[in-house]
């Protein structure tokens, strides 16, 4: 089974390179319960406007870095989970 890696909107671009990578990827969202990874645009905002929510996989600003970082990161982490 592929490692699922769920992505914010405001990062959409990075979706592809990320299935290209071998990823299962879906919009944020859809739910990041069984994700291995959640890349998003910044942390500086609330990105789902709650704060009592708690998420199990680390999460990757995207903000100011490019594709090769992100994708670097996503597979650092996701190596470290398998």
């Amino acid at each position: 089974m592929r490692p699922l890696v769920v992505v914010d909107d405001k990062v959409a671009h990075i979706k592809k390179a990320l299935a290209d990578s071998g990823y299962h990827v879906q919009d944020l969202s859809q739910g990041w319960d069984n994700a291995s990874a959640i890349v998003v645009s910044g942390m500086d905002e609330n990105f789902l406007g709650r704060h009592d929510i708690v998420a199990r996989a680390p999460v990757i600003e995207a903000t100011g870095r490019d594709l090769a970082q992100i994708l670097a990161d996503v597979n650092r982490i996701v190596g470290l989970q398998r």
